[in-house]
Order: structure tokens, then C-alpha cells, then sequence
């Protein structure tokens, strides 16, 4: 199937299912009248960075631009059936990489809940896998995701075409998903469909949603423990090392990770959220070494007590770090970024700002500052 048809599908299916008349009765009858929200979000940034690790761009760059703008409508029309249409632009910055001005459909997906512990949704939509990739960009910690979470492939950023079932069993939400695995009939018709699972345990408050936060800003005590992961046979990915982006490959990536909020004193709270990641490249051309990506992050985070003027202050940090090899070749990374979040309306108004060190073997430094304004409307 078309990525195009892929998309299509659903969206037909969402627009046969919110005119089907007798739904309305369903409704009247379980007390429930349907629901519907448009939400537009928009977050800009002021970048200076030097980006050494470009050839031609040696010097320290200075951008301006409109980082994510979102256009979402949500929808539950009746008690079982809910959608998500998100269409948005991404810029990576318009001069330290390549514009990605275009609108594009971000999400568009149906979810169909039998009951708490039995859904399923089909469309586009985030792969399950690592916490930061299911929480919305819009409310990091810091002013974006780290690196370590992207390190694998996916149609578009985090995101693919497929079918997932999830649920809830009391503290404990699975979901098990098969995904189109970025287009591949595209190129390559003989790989085999992506899956990836991810089962999640919570002590104290309960996560039951489809998406989670980067904090509660101390609104909630929270124990969070995952284990997932994501595979696919005889692949491509476009993101590989030039040499190796055309060879086949059977890609496997595991992760655990631990995320933990508490409440404190006057309104503070301590957050922190880590994670272990391993992602082998098998490639199937005889004579290719493997490729093997290992690593970690931990990011901590400290809402301070009361208010300071209209809104309130938030320090935060992340240090993460990761070795590939390839053969008796290797390269390690360390990426360390400190900042702070001042809230002026939850994280629907912010101003975001942090700091980051980059380090690569051979001795490469990418230093980078950004100011982040974010507004949800």
C-alpha cells in the first residue's frame, strides 16, 4: 500500500464513521455527546551554534525560525471510536541544515477502544518506543528531544503507518504495533513489516493515555518503568553512514528506561527520566561488519517552590552518551545540555533556553544555545 492510500484510509474510515447517523443515538444513550477540539500550537527559536562538523560551516551560525507549528483536531464522536488529525511543519533550521517548510500530515489515526484494557489504532502515528518519542515536542523538559531517542529509523522523525493494539491492565500498558517500516516498498519490496512492543508499569499515579509529558509541574507522584522494543527484516535506512544507506539490512533496537516525578514542598517537584539503548545493523551483504549503537541518557529536572513573578522557574539538564562500532572501527559521543523552562501558563506558554556541549571522536565540538518561545492556543 501507497504511504498515500496508507493515509487516505484512515481518514476515509474517520469521515464514514463521524456521519453514520445512528451513532448520535448511541451517544444520547450512554450520556455522552460527542466531542471535538481544534488546537493550534507554535514554537519559535533563536539558534547560535557552531557547527564544526560541517566542512563548509566552520563558524558560529545564528538562525531565527519557526522550529514545530501544529494545526490539531481531536475528535471522540462516539463513546468506542476517537481520532487525531495533526498537520504541521518541522524546521531543523533553515541554515545549519535543510529547510522542512512544507505542511505534511504528522498524525492522522483512529482508535477504537473495546475498554481500557483493549484498543486499537490504525493510521500514523508515533512508534512506541522510548518515552521523550511519545511525549508531544511541545512539552520537554528542555527545548527538544535528545539525540540518543532518534537513533533509529522511522518514516517521519518518530512516526509510521500502521496498526497498534494497547491497553491498560490495571498499572500495567502494553502495545503492540506492525508498521508499514518507512515506505520500504519504495525501494526495496522485499522487506518484511516492522514491530515494535513496549510494555510500561506505573506505581503510584496511573498513565493510561496515548501520549505522556516531559513533567506534571509537581501536579502528580509518578513511578514509571519500560522495556521496548523495535525490529524489521532486510530493511534500508536512508539515515545509515552514506557507504551504508543503500545495503540491506535486519535492524534490532531494545531500550529500558525509568521515569520518576515527585512532588515537594510549595508547589516544587524533582523529575528525572533515563534510559539504556542497543541497536544492532545486520547487514545481509556478506563480509559487512555489523554495526552496534550502545548508550544512555539521564535528564534531571527541578521545578523551584512558589512562583517567581508571573510564572514559574524550572532548571534542567541531560547528559547522554553512546559508542557505535562498525568492525574494528568505533566512534563515541557525548552530548550534555543544561537549561531552564519559565512557565507563565503550564506548557501551553513558555519561554525555554539551554546550553549544549557536543563531543565526537575524532575531536569534533558542536556548541549550540537555544531560546525557545512556545504558545498553545
Amino acid at each position: 500500500m501507497r504511504a498515500s492510500h496508507a493515509i487516505l484510509f484512515p481518514l476515509t474510515i474517520l469521515a464514514l464513521v463521524v456521519g453514520i447517523p445512528n451513532q448520535a443515538t448511541a451517544d444520547q444513550a450512554s450520556n455522552q455527546q460527542p466531542k471535538y477540539q481544534v488546537e493550534a500550537r507554535v514554537m519559535a527559536w533563536a539558534d547560535v551554534s557552531e557547527r564544526e562538523s560541517l566542512p563548509t560551516q566552520r563558524e558560529t551560525i545564528t538562525d531565527f525560525f519557526v522550529r514545530r507549528a501544529r494545526l490539531v483536531l481531536t475528535g471522540r464522536p462516539t463513546d468506542s471510536i476517537s481520532f487525531s488529525l495533526q498537520v504541521g511543519q518541522d524546521n531543523i533550521g533553515g541554515k545549519v541544515l535543510t529547510d522542512d517548510g512544507s505542511i505534511r500530515i504528522k498524525d492522522a489515526y483512529i482508535t477504537y477502544r473495546a475498554s481500557d484494557a483493549v484498543q486499537f489504532t490504525a493510521g500514523q502515528f508515533k512508534v512506541p518506543f522510548l518515552r521523550a518519542n511519545l511525549e508531544s515536542g511541545f512539552n520537554q523538559v528542555l527545548v527538544d528531544r535528545g539525540t540518543l531517542p532518534g537513533l533509529r529509523p522511522a518514516r517521519e522523525g518518530s512516526r509510521d503507518l500502521g496498526l497498534m493494539a494497547w491497553g491498560n491492565l490495571d498499572r500495567l500498558q502494553y502495545r503492540v504495533a506492525a508498521f508499514d517500516g518507512s515506505d520500504q516498498e519504495g525501494r526495496n519490496d522485499g522487506s518484511s513489516i516492522r514491530v515494535s512492543a513496549r510494555g510500561a508499569y506505573n506505581w503510584f499515579s496511573k498513565e493510561t493515555g496515548f501520549g505522556y509529558t516531559g513533567t506534571y509541574l509537581g501536579s502528580a507522584r509518578v513511578l514509571h518503568l519500560a522495556a521496548q522494543v523495535d525490529l524489521q527484516s532486510s530493511r534500508l535506512d536512508p539515515r545509515d553512514d552514506a557507504a551504508f544507506a543503500t545495503r540491506l539490512r535486519d535492524y534490532r533496537t531494545w531500550a529500558v528506561e525509568a521515569f520518576f516525578e515527585q512532588p515537594l514542598a510549595r508547589a516544587a517537584a524533582f523529575t528525572v527520566d533515563a534510559a539504556w539503548f542497543d541497536r544492532d545493523d545486520d547487514y545481509l551483504e556478506p563480509g559487512v561488519a555489523t554495526r552496534e549503537t550502545q548508550g544512555y541518557y539521564v535528564q534531571p529536572a527541578f521545578l523551584l517552590p512558589g512562583t517567581l513573578g508571573p510564572g514559574r522557574l524550572q532548571f534542567a539538564a541531560r547528559h547522554e552518551s553512546w559508542e557505535t562500532t562498525r568492525g574494528a572501527s568505533s566512534a563515541d559521543t557525548n552530548r550534555t545540555t543544561v537549561g531552564a523552562n519559565y512557565y507563565l501558563g503550564g506548557h501551553d506558554r513558555k519561554i525555554q533556553a539551554d546550553y549544549t556541549w557536543k563531543d565526537e571522536d575524532p575531536e569534533i565540538r558542536n556548541n549550540e544555545f537555544r531560546l525557545s518561545l512556545v504558545v498553545v492556543f
